[in-house]
């Protein structure tokens, strides 16, 4: 496995550039050159913005989040595109799909641990006590309006929806976060699952450990909006 590419969870571009990694001229510029060199990890290299390892080791785990992505959300269908552009910065060495499934799992079960539930598709987020926040947690407070869940955040901060997920669980547990229940909501998740509860593992045959208030993810069901290199 060499690239995965999620509207679920940022890919290696977005992580690189919102993070400040790599400055929006310098970005512009590699690509630019890029296309006489043919190779955009070869001209940011060049430029000496940033190295060779730093990129795959950001690519690597954009493939990691990626697919904690790809299973922590719906599958709606599934299609082989045999014309798929290759990712722009691909992992070189690549991941084996084993070992990357087997990651995943225990991605699963470490967010099916977390002291508190939550989505990160589909539960906004809004901020409380700010005065005992860390300069961390200060960057998420600040995005946590009322509108946006973990998915937005880790977009809006160029870091991974797995790590997004596990620090916002923490913070709704140490009450400077709070889920905005919507319109006529019970309190109750659509999963049946008190929101503020925590949450216990399902254990699926294939050795996942599906978290709930997650999505349950049957063998068989479709991928859509997902594609993975």
């Amino acid at each position: 496995m060499v690239g995965v590419d999620s509207p679920g969870s940022p890919g290696i571009e977005t992580l690189l550039r919102r993070s400040g990694r790599i400055k929006e001229n310098d970005w512009i510029a590699a690509l630019v050159s890029s296309v006489k060199m043919r190779s955009l990890h070869a001209a940011l290299v060049g430029r000496g913005v940033i190295g060779s390892a730093e990129i795959q080791r950001c690519a690597a785990g954009a493939i990691r989040d990626g697919t904690f992505a790809v299973v922590a959300g719906e599958i709606e269908r599934c299609f082989l595109d045999e014309t798929a552009d290759s990712p722009l910065l691909p992992a070189r060495n690549g991941i084996a799909v084993g070992l990357l499934l087997s990651e995943t799992a225990g991605l699963l079960k470490g967010v099916a641990a977390l002291p508190v539930a939550v989505s990160p598709y589909r539960d906004r987020l809004v901020a409380t006590d700010k005065k005992a926040a860390t300069e961390e947690q200060w960057e998420i407070m600040a995005l946590a309006t009322g509108r946006r869940t973990a998915r937005d955040l880790a977009f809006s901060l160029g870091r991974g929806l797995h790590p997004v997920t596990v620090e916002v669980s923490r913070m709704l547990g140490a009450g400077l976060l709070e889920i905005v229940a919507p319109a006529g909501s019970s309190g109750v998740s659509r999963w049946g699952l008190s929101r503020l509860r925590p949450r216990k593992a399902a254990v699926q045959d294939v050795g996942i450990a599906q978290p709930s208030p997650l999505p349950l993810r049957q063998p068989g069901q479709a991928l859509s909006n997902s594609g993975i290199a």
